[in-house]
């Protein structure tokens, strides 16, 4: 037989895919043993994945499980669980399986009418139902999951999970050229992979020697492809399949195996040029259909087909079959659905459609696609928009979005929003848009794209005062209230507004819009005023809005649970820790059982308290609870803030690895500037505890430098401390000195002593370091009365610090008593790096005391400690520790044989000081100055001051160097 140019050609065989359909096989036989999985298939466009996964389905059929498939094309991104929609029609053409697609639909369209609907939980009905339908072995197919939806790669996440305990396999394909970093499918992708949820084979292009085999099947000629044929084939499409197909499609039958021929100008140079060439071989009739077609975006029957082009379904017959016979279109099947054997097809007609035509073709598509399996305003709302029907596209657009939000869809919802605001009709009238502003606005929140949600919310404003609706306005300036906090705005700023807000609510006339309003910038100056720590404040702020819900509307919770919640912040930040919290998260519960969505922040703030007040087990605990609703409302901002509280809580356990993960997720993923701020305090630290002082001082100076633009002491500290402790462990004490008492100044002017904790054992190391062991002393007294209200949960660091300075003065029996108790306290509070250097401080007072032996076992085991979580510096001082125990040598203080207060007075001396001035100084008799001089001089075999000022010199520059 004679074939032309421009012929379709299709390899009859898999070539180069033999591993992967062993690994399929055994996966098969895995589930016929009721041991389910997820097999992942990625690989850029034209490598075989649908035939590859067609000739799995026909492998698993012929195994005797039951198939289903949920396809997806472009057009489906923004349909919220698109996916799982398409299998479940796909299910209800199975003679077993139909129940379960009709109860799927049934369960999708009742969660889209419930007037309150929690995302997670229609995903967890979803899962279940399907979990409960499959006692025999099945496989459902999910292809182009880069066009899946957040809500389908969920559910489809949650069904891998259930496969450990049901006979199912699940089998997904997807384009990795389409899902680059950030996308939603590589954040889905990597979860289920690192929990080994799903495995997944990378397809690569074949080689040289499969091309020859692909090339020698599709020529046909009996033998071998000439080598030099190949080698061209190969040059021209790297071992792309579907390449090599069309390529060797648009030459003649008789120069497919002449390489001049091949290398001939008029031989197409890329896929699309080959794809082209052939289309333009098609009759017209079948060229107009494909074209029409191609702008459907989806699979089509012949009726809609015929009713965007005005033509009777019949005229279509023979065009659509040339189609199929020329390997254009799929074979229509039982459901009479046509499809493009690959989306490389319908991208080339698309583009090649005149624009007119293409404009023409959409505002039908939006018209006559409502007749297809599947469609929804999403994608009339798409067709509307290309045909530049700004109208109809605003309603359908408007309609999908409402739904979309509806199930806590938010990145569809956002996306559909976009559409209806591009598209918004002139005529609206200003509250119509203020109203479109606003929604769209929460959804920009709810995806963390915090600058355009701000935009929105102020055009918002805008609308709202054009139309006369003032308190709607101020309502709308709350997301901005929001959104500055969340992108660390100062304080001033967000202060200034929320009073401005007020005080134009003041002259509003009363009623319960006015009120409603009130309420929520009322909520929004208490959380202000907690941030810049005025607490009476805040507290006052507080009353006034339970004051004005004494008499809620019935069923109304909300108001009553909120105050709850801001109270226990205050009571907590005030120091009654256990009240506060608990109070917390009895209004988080409250709030989560009332379907109220501000829960997820309570258990935000609940945990984030907690970790601050060295709580882990409580912080653990709501973070776990509040990641849950986080995740069952899709409230990405709380999450990504608990996220960097559970990477903080890593770090103290000693558990590095994961804190860095955890750190680097909250950096890396798309949220808030403060989540990132956060998680850069644990990804500091561990590059600090590893002694990568360079990269641990770049990411905490960032993290500290957004603490102190938003003008946040809360936020600032917490880096200072990790930037203060680089210093001191990269031998810069007087640095280290510096940060401490910065950090002290701050949280004795806002009142926030449990933000100095981490600084007190740093301070006192710091002085010592720096040879002035009377202010290591001093500081730790300083501290200590600013910290009484909190003692308990300082006293770990103050026994420590105290354990220092009484072993720096020679009180090595006291200052082994008071380390001891520090270790306890700190093993105790779960702050695994002070122990371990605690540890070490005992160490060395149980070397100054002679035990040895003891000495050296708490050294080894902190050396242990230190090589199994990579920490150098550590590590160093434990050997060191290790070295002085097993040779019995105890080292001193530099200033030894002075005690700290006889140091104390001759680096006054060496300041030139006199008698009198130095008993003035430290608040001495001129008598007991006098004696301590003499006393130095006879320690020190000297005869002279200045010889006391020289040594002094020595020993601080010794200190310092």
């Amino acid at each position: 037989m004679t074939m032309n140019a421009h012929e379709p050609l299709l390899c009859p065989v898999l070539v180069g895919r033999d591993e992967v359909l062993g690994l399929a096989d055994r996966r098969i036989s895995e589930v016929m043993s009721a041991q389910g999985g997820f097999l992942l298939i990625a690989g850029e466009a034209g490598l075989g994945k649908s035939r590859l996964i067609g000739a799995i389905a026909r492998r698993a059929e012929a195994g005797g499980m039951r198939t289903a498939s949920g396809w997806v094309a472009p057009q489906d991104q923004d349909v919220p669980a698109a996916c799982i929609l398409d299998l479940a029609r796909s299910l209800q053409r199975s003679r077993t399986l139909a129940p379960l697609g009709r109860d799927l639909l049934a369960l999708r369209d009742a969660a889209v009418a419930a007037e309150q609907v929690g995302r997670r939980i229609l995903v967890r009905d979803i899962v279940d139902r399907i979990r409960a339908s499959l006692d025999v072995p099945t496989l459902f197919m999910f292809e182009d999951l880069q066009w899946a939806d957040e809500l389908s790669l969920e559910i489809i996440g949650e069904l891998a999970r259930a496969t450990r305990e049901v006979p199912l396999l699940l089998l997904g394909t997807y384009r990795t050229e389409e899902a680059p970093p950030g996308a939603s499918l590589r954040d889905w992708r990597a979860r289920l992979l690192g929990q080994r949820v799903a495995e997944e084979v990378r397809l690569e292009p074949l080689s040289l020697e499969q091309t020859a085999i692909v090339t020698t099947l599709l020529l046909a000629t009996g033998s071998v492809a000439p080598r030099e044929v190949v080698e061209v084939v190969y040059s021209r499409t790297d071992g792309v399949p579907l390449h090599i197909e069309e390529l060797l499609g648009a030459v003649g039958a008789d120069a497919r195996t002449d390489v001049e021929a091949i290398r001939r100008a008029d031989v197409p140079e890329t896929l699309e040029d080959a794809i082209s060439a052939r289309l333009a071989q098609r009759s017209p009739e079948a060229q107009a259909a494909a074209r029409a077609g191609a702008v459907i975006g989806r699979c089509f029957n012949a009726d809609v087909l015929a009713g965007i082009m005005n033509l009777p379904p019949e005229a279509l017959d023979v065009p659509l079959q040339e189609l199929v016979d020329h390997a254009v279109l799929e074979p229509p099947g039982e459901r009479g659905m046509f499809d493009f054997r690959h989306q490389i097809l319908r991208d080339v007609l698309y583009r090649s459609t005149p624009e007119r035509e293409r404009r023409r073709f959409h505002a039908l598509a939006g018209e006559f696609g409502a007749w297809l399996e599947g469609s929804s305003e999403v994608h009339a709302s798409l067709h509307y928009e290309r045909a530049g029907l700004r109208d109809r596209a605003y309603a359908s657009a408007l309609e999908g979005a409402r739904q979309a939000a509806h199930l806590s869809a938010h990145r569809e919802a956002f996306e559909l929003y976009r559409r209806a605001v591009a598209n918004a009709p002139d005529e609206l009238t200003q509250s119509e848009r203020g109203e479109l502003y606003v929604a769209y606005a929460m959804e920009a929140a709810s995806i963390e794209e915090n600058d355009l949600g701000i935009r929105m919310a102020l055009d918002a404003e805008y609308a709202f005062r054009a139309a006369g609706q003032t308190a709607r306005a101020i309502d709308a300036l709350c997301s901005v209230l929001s959104l500055w906090r969340r992108m660390g705005h100062p304080i001033h700023e967000r202060l200034a507004l929320a009073g401005q807000m007020l005080a134009e609510l003041d002259v509003e006339p009363a009623g319960l819009e006015r009120d409603s309003v009130r309420r929520e910038c009322l909520k929004w100056l208490a959380i202000t005023h907690i941030d810049r720590a005025a607490l009476a404040d805040a507290r006052a702020a507080i009353q006034e809005v339970r004051r004005m819900s004494q008499d809620p509307e019935p069923g109304d919770t909300e108001w009553p649970l909120v105050s709850d919640w801001l109270d226990g912040i205050v009571d907590v930040k005030l120091g009654d820790v256990t009240r506060g919290l608990a109070a917390i998260e009895r209004a988080a519960q409250s709030m989560e059982r009332a379907g109220l969505e501000e829960s997820v922040s309570a258990y935000r703030d609940g945990a984030e308290l907690a970790v601050r007040n060295i709580e882990y087990g409580v912080a653990q605990r709501l973070i776990s609870e509040g990641l849950r609703q986080a995740d069952t409302i899709q409230q990405s901002h709380c999450a990504h803030v608990m996220l960097a509280n559970r990477a903080l809580i890593a770090w103290t356990a000693g558990s590095w690895a994961q804190a860095s993960a955890f750190g680097e997720s909250a950096v890396a993923d798309r949220g808030c500037a403060r989540a990132a701020s956060m998680a850069r305090w644990s990804l500091g630290y561990v590059a600090m505890s590893r002694g990568e002082f360079d990269q641990g001082k770049a990411v905490l100076e960032e993290a500290r430098a957004f603490g102190q633009q938003g003008e946040s002491v809360d936020l600032t500290l917490p880096a200072a401390w990790g930037l203060a402790e680089i210093a001191l462990l990269s031998g810069d004490p007087q640095e280290a000195a510096r940060g401490c008492e910065e950090a002290e100044a701050a949280t004795d002017a806002t009142n926030q002593p449990v933000l100095l904790i981490p600084f007190i054992v740093t301070g006192v190391r710091a002085y010592q370091a720096s040879a002035r062991p009377d202010e290591a002393a001093r500081w730790l007294e300083r501290c200590a009365a600013q910290l009484l209200g909190i003692a308990t949960i300082a006293q770990p660091a103050l026994d420590h610090g105290r354990g220092l300075v009484e072993l720096a003065s020679g009180s090595v029996g006291q200052a082994r008593r008071d380390l001891e108790a520090a270790v306890r306290g700190w093993v105790e509070r779960g702050r695994g790096w002070e122990a371990d250097w605690c540890r070490l401080d005992l160490a060395t007072s149980l070397v100054r005391s002679n035990r040895f032996a003891a000495a050296a076992k708490l050294a080894n085991e902190v050396r242990e400690s230190a090589a199994r979580l990579d920490s150098p510096v550590m590590l160093a001082r434990a050997d060191a520790l290790v070295r002085q125990a097993r040779g019995h040598v105890a080292t001193d203080e530099p200033w030894r044989p002075l005690t700290t207060r006889e140091f104390e007075v001759a680096r006054l001396v060496g300041e030139g000081r006199t008698n009198n001035e130095i008993a003035g100084s430290l608040g001495i008799a001129p008598k007991t100055a006098s004696s301590h001089v003499e006393h130095i001089l006879a320690k020190l075999g000297a005869s002279r001051r200045a010889e006391i000022a020289t040594w002094a010199s020595n020993v601080h520059a010794d200190a310092v160097r």
